[in-house]
């Protein structure tokens, strides 16, 4: 990769990296997926944090702004999982295999834009004014907040890439200039250069290798802005998408992501004003764990065993849903009524597994030694999500692990956890009898 100009036009003059090889193009849009997955996390993350409408000392008004903000995050995480579809089709027309592995939490490196580090925190001042800096546009000034914020300080000691799978701090990889990505439109605009590079210099033919047939549309995902990619024109089209609902560059910004945030942000700061002891979020871990890393990590450790058990549910319902997605993104011979059980089986563990999870879990104690502080979701992957090539195989240990984690919930019902848990357990009875209808047997 060698530095050049944009040629594009979406973001104006930006510096991005010229991708001379399909490999190039390849890793830059798995490091797109990574930053997308990093983000549906954080997003759900904050937004689970927020107080119920119904918590003591909540005005009516504070209590309808909450709820307000908490859909706001909400819609944002879903635009995200739509991002990361986006680039999981971008992936697949040039023939990769999808990219759904991401780092763990805090993620820190100066090749991410923005040079901002990922966090799972609370709703508040300084976790928007972060989410505002990581979504502005190009042409928009750095806040002086932000430059005081340890999370995007200029770390000499932070690798150069990302500490997913692509690279280590170890490898032998070319210095990513700082201005190349100083937003997240300067990355995509490095991907569209990239993409019209190759089809210059090779022909549509060439680039646009993969299977029509396996690209995700909207009508698996129900996502209407789900653009199916198999020439430059889609592929920008899907571009075109991920930039405006992002930062609104190719567009008015007011109802984009980082408009969004600005409005939530001035909301909160008006009601902080009227009330200086108002505070919308439960006392939640920044980036909590239910197991100590080997690192060590003692402040993040939650110890609460109920909570505990919590997070390893929520964990792996979350890896479940991950390796469900990866099966819809590299299928092979599924009819189309088993992909749409598999990708609604997986939207549906997100909203009715994770959802009522995570909001337990910030209500949860997270033991000692952090007194009044509560517990969260982890967000954890305890082994990379892998793909299994084989059909029968792959759907069997999905159904395994389906069963698996309904006994779980169930077991954690019979010791008297929380209603939410039973809700859980009975959907995943549903997704289970789901699933079932799908399986090969010898």
């Amino acid at each position: 990769m060698t530095p050049a100009q944009g040629t594009g036009g979406s973001v104006a003059e930006a510096p991005v990296l010229r991708i001379e090889t399909r490999a190039e193009l390849v890793a830059l849009l798995s490091e797109a997926a990574e930053l997308e997955h990093g983000l549906v996390c954080s997003y759900l993350f904050t937004a689970f944090t927020l107080k119920p409408a119904d918590a003591d000392g909540l005005t009516a008004g504070q209590a309808e702004a909450v709820d307000r903000w908490r859909g706001v995050l909400t819609g944002v995480a879903i635009e995200e999982m739509l991002h990361l579809a986006l680039v999981s089709n971008l992936l697949t027309a040039v023939g990769a295999a999808p990219h759904l592995a991401r780092p763990p939490f805090p993620q820190v490196s100066k090749y991410y834009p923005a040079g901002i580090t990922i966090e799972l925190q609370r709703f508040s001042d300084t976790t928007l004014t972060r989410f505002v800096h990581l979504e502005r546009p190009e042409d928009v000034e750095v806040e002086d907040e932000v430059l005081a914020d340890p999370a995007v300080e200029d770390d000499p000691d932070t690798p150069d890439a990302a500490p997913g799978a692509l690279r280590t701090p170890e490898e032998e990889v070319e210095e990513v200039p700082a201005e190349a990505y100083a937003t997240v439109g300067h990355l995509y605009q490095a991907i569209e250069d990239g993409f019209c590079h190759l089809v210059e210099e090779r022909g549509e033919a060439a680039v646009f290798i993969g299977p029509p047939g396996a690209q995700a549309t909207s009508d698996a995902f129900r996502l209407p802005d789900l653009v199916a990619v198999t020439d430059l024109s889609s592929a920008r089209r899907a571009l075109g998408v991920l930039v405006t609902q992002g930062e609104g560059v190719r567009g008015d910004w007011t109802e984009a992501h980082y408009g969004s945030f600005l409005r939530v942000r001035e909301e909160l700061r008006q009601l902080r004003a009227a009330e200086p002891g108002f505070d919308p979020a439960q006392p939640v871990l920044d980036n909590p764990l239910a197991q100590e890393p080997a690192e060590g990590a003692p402040e993040r450790l939650v110890t609460d065993p109920v909570a505990v058990s919590v997070m390893k549910l929520f964990d792996g319902c979350y890896e479940l849903m991950t390796a469900m997605l990866l099966r819809f993104f590299a299928h092979s011979d599924e009819s189309d009524e088993a992909l749409g059980t598999l990708v609604q089986s997986a939207m549906s563990l997100m909203s009715s597994a994770l959802g009522p999870l995570g909001r337990l879990l910030t209500s949860l104690p997270a033991g000692e030694p952090h007194r009044d502080a509560t517990a969260g979701p982890a967000f954890e992957l305890q082994a990379p999500v892998s793909l299994i090539p084989h059909r029968r195989a792959a759907w069997l240990l999905l159904h395994e692990r389906l069963v698996e984690l309904a006994d779980f919930a169930g077991r954690l019902v019979d010791e008297g956890a929380a209603a939410a848990v039973d809700d859980v357990r009975t959907h995943l009875d549903d997704v289970v009898r789901a699933i079932a209808g799908h399986l090969e047997t010898p």
